[in-house]
């Protein structure tokens, strides 16, 4: 099993895999929010179908952002307080993304537009991981 993590470590690693994954979410749930509420504003169903599936591929890859951030942690960031913030908001989005998306299912599955709450949510959601965003790439730009 050790053998397994080190070969996902090495390949996270080697390929810079969470820098790269992590612009689909920081692209995906803009997205969809500004789709859902442009949407709504105007009655146009197509930017509610892609404010649905965006944050549907959002929720699929974040979780794998999250572990990714975790096999990409490296010793001069342990102790660093924007890392520690990076790191725990960083995975209450990876479960957040995806009960948001179940949550926008539901009102697509009625025939629904997503409601005020749910867009609220959302600003507070995409508020959360621009925060979390900044502060994981002040510590990898900070020196550049």
């Amino acid at each position: 099993m050790s053998q397994l993590f080190e070969a996902l470590k090495h390949l996270v690693m080697e390929y810079k895999i969470h820098p790269i994954l992590v612009n689909f979410t920081a692209a995906l749930v803009p997205v969809s929010l500004f789709s859902d509420v442009v949407g709504r504003a105007i009655g146009k169903k197509s930017l509610e179908e892609v404010g649905l599936w965006s944050l549907f591929y959002a929720a699929c890859v974040t979780p794998l952002t999250a572990a990714a951030g975790w096999l990409f942690w490296m010793k001069d960031d342990v102790g660093v307080p924007g890392m520690a913030i990076h790191k725990w908001l960083g995975m209450a989005l990876a479960a957040l993304i995806p009960l948001l998306a179940l949550w926008r299912w539901r009102f697509y599955a009625r025939g629904r537009q997503p409601s005020r709450i749910y867009l609220a949510a959302g600003a507070l959601i995409l508020a959360a991981l621009i925060y979390q965003g900044n502060s994981g790439g002040a510590q990898v730009f900070s020196g550049m």
